[in-house]
């Protein structure tokens, strides 16, 4: 199972706004095959809240995954000063067999 995280900021100013989308039924769905594993809210330590979602989904379905996870935090976009980064994970003991940073 391929690990996808996603990193969104927003400015603490639209806390209200962020909670409003988030909460709302009108945005895009997730396919079936991917599974949200963990969602945490870092404090601000500067000019943004950061929020970090992962999510899991089959090898064979990365590409798609990242499609609609982009669709959901293109979504999420449309509130003034929200920007996102999605990342494909690696586990750490197997960055390490294949020798990754050399």
């Amino acid at each position: 199972m391929a690990k996808i995280m996603v990193i969104g900021r927003y400015p603490p100013t639209k806390f209200k706004e962020m909670t409003a989308l988030f909460m709302s039924s009108d945005k895009p769905k997730y396919p079936d095959f991917v599974k949200k594993l963990h969602n945490w809210v870092a404090q601000s330590q500067g000019s943004k809240y950061k929020v970090y979602a992962v999510y899991e989904c089959p090898d064979d379905k990365v590409m798609e995954s990242l499609t609609a996870l982009t669709r959901r935090y293109h979504f999420y976009a449309s509130l003034e000063g929200y920007e996102y980064s999605i990342e494909i994970l690696m586990d750490m003991n197997e960055a390490i067999k294949i020798g990754m940073g050399k």
